[in-house]
């Protein structure tokens, strides 16, 4: 595999916050595990139209912090899913899919979750983001989904990638903040869409007073064409700690009472550890559930998986925020 490193400086302008950094980005490409399905473009659904019938679109539907829209799903079987297509994105957002699950039993919980994502950029220039959501319960039920944005800065350019192509990056970030990836494919033809996917995104402590983000992103799309990689912050509204776990174990926890019922979840690994061998966490997957409880209320909760990416045993802390009206 051939790779080639680059190094830059980096003046990234999030949320009021300048950061200053030296981002080393490497680029390569290699054979990936196989990708949750993903709808075709005929099947897709239309968010803002449904977002806009509802009286459903939020502040930040043309740009900025908060929510961009919420529609209800209707219902979906259990193991079901639907694909969704938020039209005319501004260049400048990163996207985070919340829900907020309705139809739960006392004998069974309402579970949502999103098993994909990508940007795209269609021929005549229009930036989409488009995910597809899934039952993960064992009941029928619907969701509203809340689609928050986060105002992004772009940071480097992937060059041309052929489809099926992977390039990673790196960048040294600040302590207690959160990040999310976005990108602005280009290069889309009259017959083909340029389409990429943040595939991973991952957490490293190479050093007690260091803190580095990761970021994988994949050409799903059938030509060749690239993408500019973008990220975005966050400040932290809650934290806890992640149980310390063996090398390439995945540790779990559910949060109770995840309000506002609104709201979208920003989740970000913060590992600790020490050299030689550096902490590495990530976030793999993201379970919204409704749970009637014993009384007859209805509770959010949030179910979070950490995977610890290095051969260390270790923990950490997880930060959380949530994007709302």
């Amino acid at each position: 595999m051939r790779r080639r490193i680059r190094a830059a400086l980096l003046a990234v302008t999030t949320l009021g916050m300048v950061v200053a950094s030296v981002g080393v980005a490497q680029a390569g490409e290699s054979a990936q595990p196989p990708q949750p399905s993903q709808s075709s473009q005929s099947s897709l659904r239309d968010a803002r139209a449904a977002a806009a019938a509802s009286n459903g679109l939020g502040p930040a539907a043309k740009g900025g912090i908060g929510t961009a829209a919420a529609w209800f799903t209707g219902t979906v079987a259990a193991g079901g899913t639907q694909g969704w297509t938020w039209t005319n994105a501004p260049a400048d957002a990163a996207y985070v899919v919340g829900y907020n699950p309705a139809g739960a039993t006392t004998s069974a919980t309402c579970q949502f979750e999103t098993i994909s994502s990508r940007y795209v950029q269609l021929s005549t220039g229009e930036r989409q983001f488009q995910f597809t959501l899934k039952n993960v319960g064992s009941i029928a039920c619907g969701a509203t989904v809340q689609l928050a944005a986060v105002t992004s800065s772009s940071l480097v350019s992937t060059g041309g990638v052929n489809p099926g192509g992977t390039q990673t990056y790196l960048w040294n970030v600040p302590w207690n903040t959160i990040w999310v990836a976005g990108l602005n494919p280009n290069g889309a033809t009259s017959s083909a869409a340029c389409q990429f996917q943040v595939t991973r995104i991952w957490t490293v402590q190479p050093g007690s007073s260091l803190r580095q983000i990761w970021v994988e992103v994949k050409n799903v799309g059938t030509i060749t064409c690239q993408a500019d990689v973008r990220l975005g912050s966050t400040t932290i509204g809650s934290q806890f700690t992640i149980g310390t776990v063996g090398g390439g174990g995945t540790w779990s926890t559910t949060w109770n009472n995840a309000n506002p019922v609104t709201s979208a979840y920003v989740i970000g690994p913060s590992p600790q550890g020490s050299a030689p061998t550096y902490c590495q966490f990530e976030v793999t997957r993201v379970v919204y559930i409704q749970r009637i409880n014993s009384d007859g209320s209805s509770q959010r909760q949030l179910a979070m998986w950490f995977k610890n990416l290095s051969t260390l045993s270790c923990g950490g802390i997880a930060y959380l925020q949530t994007i709302a009206a």
